[in-house]
């Protein structure tokens, strides 16, 4: 039984979700990883599990997640983190002040790796980009993403109703079948 993993990510928001999603410590580790340029988190999780894997040789969860709009043909996808590093989450809204269709898919890909090999399970939601910024919490493109079925976006709620419905809830529940770790 796992009762312990180590998440490469330099998110300590992250790290605390993942802890409360699996019941489990999750310790937060930030190497650097070699990363591809993809729209695909499952081509991007790939390669950075394996690289994790080689470079700690224990037991390694690995995350990517992705934004896609309907109306941008995938993007941003899992160039994402880089839209919000450059110009953060106003600058995505102002890039989409013209577009009418503001479906958008948030999917997260967990790989995780051990002596066994690499696996990638994930997780999707299908909601609305928001036309303004809503909430303070959470991180990332939290505050203009708003799940379909919900009227508050992932900024708006707290830490457990997010953790009750999010693509990164669906990765994990995929993650704990896929690893037979059992329910939450």
């Amino acid at each position: 039984m796992i009762d312990k993993l180590t998440l490469i990510t330099g998110n300590d928001g992250k790290a605390r979700e993942y802890a409360a999603l699996l019941g489990i410590e999750v310790l937060p580790v930030k190497i650097p990883l070699i990363e591809i340029q993809s729209l695909d988190v499952v081509e991007v999780v790939q390669t950075k599990v394996s690289d994790a894997w080689t470079k700690l040789g224990s037991p390694v969860l690995v995350d990517d997640t992705g934004l896609t709009l309907a109306a941008w043909n995938g993007l941003p996808g899992a160039l994402v983190s880089w839209f919000l590093q450059s110009v953060g989450p106003q600058g995505i809204l102002d890039m989409a002040s013209a577009v009418s269709d503001r479906r958008a898919t948030v999917t997260t890909a967990l790989g995780y790796a051990d002596a066994n090999g690499v696996q990638v399970f994930t997780g999707s939601l299908e909601g609305t980009l928001t036309a303004e910024i809503r909430g303070r919490g959470g991180f990332g493109y939290d505050s203009i993403f708003l799940p379909g079925g919900f009227g508050k976006t992932f900024a708006e709620m707290t830490g457990d109703e997010k953790n009750e419905m999010s693509h990164r809830r669906r990765a994990v529940d995929a993650m704990r079948v896929g690893l037979g770790l059992g329910a939450a």
